[in-house]
């Protein structure tokens, strides 16, 4: 099963030893909702209990860690009461909550979402960890969050055994992350990293569009120099070499993990020249991407290659 770059989900269920591990996770996804979009959420592909109208709202039952790294909007937990909703929040809403979101028509947004339940989740919740009364958590850009809702996403469509409890580590690490990131933003955080964050989260997201890093610059409002500048004193990398890492980590994987052809790896790196790829790719791995596939199906050769 393969997800779609924009619009990526995985329903699960679990089994009655999956549940004495103390979190199970019931539904993992993303999604990149368009500024103009026609339609807030789509139906296409999930179960009735999950699917809502904005004016109606839902309530489910169980929790629901809602993260936005784009875009705005307003979220309700009573009817005709908005709450501003932007990127860098963390929506934690507990079961048996009403509940209701949707993106500004302007901007769209894109939305992170894992559900979870179990003791260890409901222990905290009664034990004072997370207030009562907050539902928006003001976290900031966080990419090590954003990681772990992508891998998460590749672990449920694996389902590979014991994938439930891949998941409850992978829900447990946002969970934690998130309060973290919450208490000590005041101390942490300044303008310019926000931004970097911001940054490369945009890249993130879209370097399979390829997108520029002059087109990120003027999307976080700030000069090409000083984003150039400022990016590299945070990452120890240029904005241009981060893309190159990017395609490349996805050209390992789909190397290791599809049958797809160099030449079909390329094109969907958007690489026009596949042997301009092959030549940028030996570059940065030492291997052609042709040995590189044959070392890692030979296991002998697995300890040289760390991803």
């Amino acid at each position: 099963m393969t997800m779609k770059d924009d619009n990526n989900f995985k329903y699960l269920v679990s089994s009655k030893k999956d549940t004495l591990w103390g979190i199970t996770v019931d539904n993992v996804g993303s999604a990149e909702i368009s500024p103009g979009y026609e339609n807030y959420p789509s139906t296409k592909g999930h179960p009735k209990e999950y699917y809502f109208r904005p004016d109606k709202g839902r309530i489910l039952d169980n929790y629901q860690f809602i993260y936005l790294s784009r875009g705005q909007g307003l979220c309700f937990f009573r009817p005709n009461v908005p709450i501003e909703f932007k990127a860098g929040d963390m929506l934690i809403i507990p079961p048996y909550t009403w509940h209701s979101y949707f993106p500004d028509h302007k901007t769209g947004w894109c939305e992170y979402w894992i559900g979870m339940r179990g003791n260890i989740i409901e222990n905290r919740f009664l034990n004072g960890f997370v207030s009562s009364s907050q539902r928006v958590f003001k976290i900031g850009y966080c990419e090590e969050i954003i990681e772990y809702y992508h891998r998460a996403q590749e672990i449920a469509v694996q389902e590979m055994p014991g994938y439930q409890q891949v998941l409850a580590g992978l829900a447990n690490m946002i969970f934690t992350l998130s309060l973290y990131q919450d208490i000590n933003k005041s101390f942490t955080r300044n303008r310019n990293v926000q931004l970097i964050e911001q940054a490369r989260s945009l890249l993130r997201e879209n370097y399979l569009t390829n997108i520029t890093p002059q087109q990120v610059a003027k999307q976080i409002h700030m000069s090409y120099s000083l984003f150039r500048k400022v990016f590299k004193e945070y990452t120890d990398i240029s904005p241009t070499q981060y893309i190159i890492e990017l395609k490349l980590q996805k050209a390992r994987k789909l190397l290791m993990n599809t049958d797809m052809s160099v030449k079909e790896v390329a094109f969907h790196l958007n690489y026009e020249d596949s042997l301009y790829f092959s030549t940028l790719f030996k570059k940065h791995v030492g291997y052609t991407p042709t040995v590189f596939r044959e070392m890692y199906n030979n296991k002998e050769y697995n300890k040289i290659i760390d991803l």
